[in-house]
């Protein structure tokens, strides 16, 4: 509990301090970047009664830096299950967009998506490894462009090194993705994860499931809606290909980002 009473003094304390260019895309960033004095608060619901909350905060012109915290079983009769670490990130853009290049960004990123889970590492019978559902992408290097396409298209792509290693699955990854604004109200958002630093096979299925398991990657997609210029309501499908054997059709979330600025 004393966890989310010190993180939510400090969101309070940023929550004064909007940005309007894209972040994120589902779970893969952009190379999109809060500007000085511009800040995101987000709220995310997800499984098991889960919920993250977060903020940004455009420090200087280039950089921008956040911290999440996240519990499960918020809600209900259950006793939550607080993280036992605030997770942080920071991006930082070398390269503003021109209309012949793209922006390129590096960042790191410790927050994974879905529950903090201790699972049993494969092939042993007694150690247990601390991961998220979905890696966090840790070091990463990203470019986007946008174009008029009907409103805006946003291209991005990037390559990452996530810290969370304890299963032995170091490989560095790759992710790709699509932004697309439908009038000035809808927005939709695509990625595709490779999932190469996720093929530690955790699941206990026929050889053939295992080799298709491994061979996809993480698809991820988002319908969101503005409510206003700061305001903006989205709902998320993670793992659409069900790469984990615990998704039945996709992941769900639910999230609520508000922008503002001082």
């Amino acid at each position: 509990m004393k966890h989310l009473i010190g993180f939510l003094i400090l969101l309070l304390f940023v929550a004064s301090l909007a940005g309007y260019e894209t972040l994120r895309l589902v779970d893969a960033p952009t190379a999109g970047i809060l500007q000085r004095g511009e800040v995101e608060i987000l709220t995310k619901m997800y499984k098991n009664n889960g919920l993250l909350i977060g903020t940004k905060v455009g420090l200087f012109p280039r950089f921008m830096f956040g911290v999440n915290y996240a519990a499960e079983e918020v809600v209900g009769n259950k006793d939550p299950k607080w993280h036992d670490r605030v997770e942080f990130n920071a991006k930082f853009r070398l390269i503003d967009e021109t209309e012949k290049y793209p922006a390129l960004a590096i960042g790191y990123d410790s927050q994974g998506h879905g529950n903090l889970n201790e699972v049993q590492k494969t092939g042993s019978t007694t150690e247990l490894i601390k991961r998220y559902d979905i890696k966090s992408k840790g070091f990463y290097l990203v470019a986007s462009k946008n174009f008029l396409f009907l409103g805006n298209l946003g291209l991005h792509g990037g390559v990452n090194y996530s810290l969370e290693t304890d299963d032995d699955d170091t490989d560095p990854n790759l992710f790709l993705g699509i932004d697309k604004t439908i009038g000035d109200v809808v927005f939709v958002h695509g990625e595709y994860d490779f999932g190469w630093n996720d093929n530690d096979n955790w699941t206990e299925q026929t050889l053939q499931q295992n080799i298709d398991i491994l061979n996809r990657g993480y698809l991820n997609s988002t319908l969101g809606i503005h409510l206003s210029e700061t305001l903006s309501v989205q709902v998320s499908f993670f793992d659409m290909l069900q790469k984990r054997s615990d998704t039945t059709g996709c992941d769900r979330t639910l999230s609520i980002q508000y922008f503002t600025s001082f």
